[in-house]
């Protein structure tokens, strides 16, 4: 953060935005102690900050456990903003169809500040366990839809994502800087991206682009599941099907192609 930028930030809405970033879908309840340790802030800060919190509905106070957690307030705000964006709102069924007549799950991510993040998750009967959630910020070199959007960004965004190197997850995670180049450019030219055991070896993603009205690429629609469900064939039928829900989320933003 700017020297600039930093004089211009309260301390006390700092940390109490800090505070609330704290808690994990991992680490949903957090004491007192727990979140001075973990912030550098002092715990009679903390308290005095999650009282305030508490008051307003943002965190509350587990009385068994003695922790705080996250309160209906968040959940209200988050809603507000999901209902105002279109994106959400016309891509969600056509989510939710893809993971329940494909068996497999499904996400909606939009790139980040170079990070992929789930706008929404919608799991079958039949998906596996993923560690992703609504709101997750994911790894983007090694992910289809992160790969996809990064193949549909500004070379400049693209240059200073690289400069940070690639870390390397699995022996199939691409940590050469020509060879993700190369991938970038075969993604744009097929139409779609796949991730197979480049971030966890067991697991397969398949991605295609959603435009909005200006024909920009401002999202990814995915379909993810164990490998060896993701034979070839089936992999090149759901990028086929990725592709045509892309395009249908599209035309409901505005963008149409034919």
């Amino acid at each position: 953060m700017k020297q600039t930028e930093s004089k211009n930030l309260l301390s006390s809405v700092n940390n109490a935005l800090r505070i609330l970033h704290a808690f994990t879908m991992e680490q949903p309840q957090k004491g007192v102690r727990e979140l001075a340790s973990e912030l550098g802030i002092g715990k009679s800060s903390v308290q005095r900050i999650l009282v305030t919190l508490a008051s307003q509905g943002f965190v509350r106070k587990n009385e068994e456990t003695n922790k705080y957690e996250l309160g209906l307030s968040v959940l209200e705000l988050s809603s507000i903003f999901l209902g105002n964006i279109d994106l959400h709102h016309e891509a969600f069924p056509i989510v939710a169809k893809l993971a329940h007549t494909h068996k497999e799950t499904s996400h909606l991510a939009i790139l980040d500040k170079l990070e992929v993040v789930y706008l929404c998750k919608v799991e079958s009967d039949n998906s596996i366990e993923l560690r992703s959630h609504s709101g997750l910020h994911n790894h983007t070199h090694c992910t289809s839809s992160g790969k996809l959007l990064l193949a549909h960004s500004e070379s400049y965004l693209v240059d200073s994502f690289l400069r940070n190197g690639l870390i390397k997850f699995t022996t199939t995670t691409i940590t050469d800087r020509n060879e993700f180049h190369n991938e970038l450019n075969k993604i744009r030219k097929q139409g779609y991206s796949v991730s197979r055991g480049e971030f966890r070896r067991d697991v397969t993603s398949v991605s295609a682009p959603i435009r909005d009205h200006s024909g920009k690429v401002i999202s990814a629609i995915n379909l993810v599941g164990p490998s060896n469900r993701f034979t070839l064939p089936r992999i090149q039928f759901f990028a086929r099907e990725l592709i045509r829900a892309g395009e249908l989320i599209s035309e409901r933003l505005g963008y149409w192609s034919r």
